[in-house]
């Protein structure tokens, strides 16, 4: 337009007739193409489709986006690209084919399907969209961006791996569940008893293997019906020395994602050998049931750190002082004296107990409930779930990561 402004000022001085209809060529046609791009009206309607319909963290999935022409004009050629709230934060620019006018039917002919792969970095619930289309003139003069649709919620799902199988089975006998840990010993004293520790239960003094090795002997194989399972997790953020601000690329807690990922691998395994499994929080309740597993993990993908003291009671359920609670897991941090207490109160309700305790700053916490009777793994938020749950079976081979 400038050049054709130049050639207008110059026929009138020379002057040339060629070089004023030069230029008002020049100035006319853009002023046209911006006319066209900024009038013409463009109606499309957008629909994604997610495959896996739920996302794992860290495994791509398909992204299918039908971009469909609601207008009674043929489009013209277009680009288009796709937002999402994390680095790269979109797709590359793409060529969008012209799509033909809408005749008021659903045909194929006025639709186009678009794809690409989504690697989403992180859990959570997340918006996808809006479609960007970027419409030109016929000669690509002038350009315009228009927003098509509105965003679609994909549900990103901590990823769940598949544990190792340790000592601990069960089998089904009867229609109920029983739990039975295994030891491979020859001599049936070593297979069934081991020595007292703070916190055992009393039921389960074995008096004839303490007579004869003149020290308190506990059972350690017992078989229960409806093998039962606790994890308590630790959902405080006064709990987790690493929280910072989370942004749309980073998480709140590295510590605590790895809790809340080996809770879904922990619990989905659990299941899968049998055991009801019950999750406990230490703020108030966000996790669902694992009962129903999709549900569990959606919930699992909205969990967030709270602010605020440990709820008072922190395990399902009355303790009946005649029968075991089956085993339990705490996935903890920094736990405070008040949830500290409680696990050391609450280990004799439990047959097994077995603390994962991430980025150990001091020796309080894993000090105390060792001494209470807990088996505790220290673990930090880069180190392998399977590993650490073999180092918790007495499979593995030292500190996990180390």
């Amino acid at each position: 337009m400038v050049f054709g402004a130049i050639l207008v000022g110059a026929a009138y001085v020379l002057p040339r007739s060629e070089l004023l209809y030069i230029g008002v060529l020049l100035i006319a046609l853009p002023l046209s193409a911006l006319v066209f791009v900024r009038f013409r009206r463009h109606r499309m309607s957008v629909a994604r489709r997610f495959s896996p319909a739920v996302a794992h963290a860290g495994v791509p999935l398909s992204v299918a986006v039908e971009v469909r022409n609601l207008a009674a004009q043929r489009t013209g050629e277009a680009t288009w690209r796709d937002e999402w709230p994390w680095f790269p934060f979109g797709t590359e620019v793409k060529r969008l084919a012209p799509l033909a006018r809408n005749r008021g039917t659903l045909g194929a002919s006025s639709s186009i399907v678009v794809d690409y792969v989504l690697n989403p970095p992180l859990r959570g619930i997340f918006e996808v969209g809006p479609l960007v289309v970027e419409v030109s003139d016929p000669f690509r003069l002038a350009r315009s961006e228009i927003v098509v649709g509105g965003f679609h919620k994909l549900v990103v799902t901590p990823r769940a791996v598949e544990l190792p199988v340790t000592g601990q089975s069960v089998a089904a006998d009867d229609g109920s569940a029983r739990a039975r840990l295994r030891r491979n010993t020859s001599a049936d004293d070593e297979l069934t008893t081991r020595e007292y520790r703070q916190g055992d239960p009393l039921r389960r003094i074995h008096w004839k293997a303490t007579a004869r090795h003149g020290e308190l002997m506990v059972r350690l194989e017992e078989q229960r019906s409806h093998a039962q399972a606790c994890i308590l997790v630790e959902t405080r953020r006064a709990g987790y020395r690493d929280a910072v601000a989370p942004t749309v690329d980073q998480p709140e807690s590295d510590s605590f994602e790895w809790v809340i990922a080996f809770t879904a691998s922990l619990a989905i395994h659990l299941r899968e050998l049998g055991f009801s499994v019950d999750i406990a929080e230490t703020g108030y309740r966000q996790v669902a049931s694992p009962e129903h597993e999709d549900d569990f993990l959606e919930s699992l993908a909205a969990v967030e750190l709270v602010q605020g003291a440990a709820t008072s009671r922190l395990l399902p359920g009355s303790p009946d002082p005649g029968q075991s609670r089956g085993s339990i897991f705490a996935l903890i941090a920094d736990a405070e004296a008040r949830t500290l207490d409680r696990l050391v109160s609450q280990r004799g309700q439990f047959d097994t107990a077995i603390a994962f305790i991430v980025n150990p700053h001091n020796d309080v916490v894993t000090g105390a409930l060792r001494d209470a009777g807990w088996v505790c793994v220290a673990v930090g938020p880069t180190d392998d779930f399977s590993e650490a749950w073999l180092t918790a079976a007495g499979t593995g081979s030292g500190r996990v990561g180390a």
